[in-house]
C-alpha cells in the first residue's frame, strides 16, 4: 500500500487452485448472486438486503468502487476469489481498515458455499495474511464473526490457535431476523505470525497431497 496521494495497483495472486484478483466489473452479476444468496451468507445475513429484496446491480457497483478508492488510497484491500480451473467467482476477501501507522487491519473472507469446504478459504487467507504481515509489516490482525459461523472460528481457534479476544455484543441489529447481532473478535499480532504462517503452509501442503492423491 501507499500513500494517499499515491495510486495502489493491486497485484493479481495466484495460488494452486485460486486467482486473487482486483475488484471489476466482470464480476458484478456473480458478486450480487452471491451476497443475495442465504444458504452462502447464513452466518451474516445483516449483509443479504433480504428486507429490500436482496443486493442490486447499482449496489453492486457503489460497493465495487468504493472498494477500489480504498485500495487506491491504501486504506483498505479487496481480492475477487476465483476457481482457477472454472474462472467462476468463489468469493472475496480482504481488509476492510488498513492503518499504515498504527500498523493494524480488519479483515474477513466471504465464500460461496460449495467452496466452504476443500481448504479454499485456508489457501485464500494465507495469501492475504503473508500480505499484510510480510510485505505491509502490519502489528495486528483482527478477525470478526458470529457465534454461530463455526467454520470460521474453527479456522482461527484450531488451523490457527489463536483464542476469542472478546465478544462484542448486541452490535446491531440485523435488518432481515430483527435480532441483536453479536460480533466475537479474534487478534493475530506479528509474533503469533511465524507460527500461524508455518500451521497453515503444512495444511495446503496436506491439502494439495489429498487433492491430488484423488484427482
Amino acid at each position: 500500500m501507499t500513500s494517499s496521494s499515491q495510486t495502489y495497483i493491486q497485484p493479481r495472486i495466484e495460488t494452486a487452485r485460486l486467482a486473487l484478483d482486483p475488484p471489476s466489473e466482470k464480476d458484478d452479476v456473480a458478486m450480487g448472486a452471491m451476497f443475495s444468496d442465504l444458504e452462502t451468507m447464513a452466518y451474516l445475513r445483516f449483509k443479504t438486503k433480504e428486507e429490500s429484496g436482496g443486493w442490486t446491480l447499482p449496489d453492486i457497483i457503489e460497493r465495487r468502487e468504493t472498494q477500489c478508492k480504498a485500495i487506491a488510497e491504501g486504506r483498505g484491500s479487496t481480492f475477487y476469489i476465483h476457481d482457477k480451473t472454472t474462472g467462476e467467482l468463489a468469493g472475496v476477501m480482504g481488509a476492510n481498515t488498513i492503518d499504515l501507522v498504527a500498523r493494524n487491519a480488519v479483515v474477513g473472507i466471504i465464500l460461496w458455499k460449495k467452496y466452504w469446504s476443500g481448504g479454499y478459504g485456508t489457501e485464500a487467507l494465507y495469501e492475504l495474511m503473508r500480505g499484510l504481515f510480510d510485505d505491509l509489516n502490519m502489528h495486528k490482525i483482527a478477525y470478526e464473526t458470529t457465534e454461530p459461523n463455526t467454520g470460521m472460528r474453527k479456522f482461527l481457534e484450531q488451523t490457527c490457535g489463536v483464542q476469542l479476544e472478546y465478544i462484542r455484543r448486541d452490535e446491531f441489529m440485523c435488518p432481515a431476523t430483527h435480532k441483536w447481532v453479536n460480533l466475537w473478535q479474534y487478534e493475530i499480532f506479528e509474533d503469533d505470525w511465524p507460527r500461524i504462517k508455518a500451521a497453515l503452509l503444512e495444511k495446503i501442503k496436506l491439502g494439495a497431497a489429498k487433492h491430488a492423491s484423488t484427482s
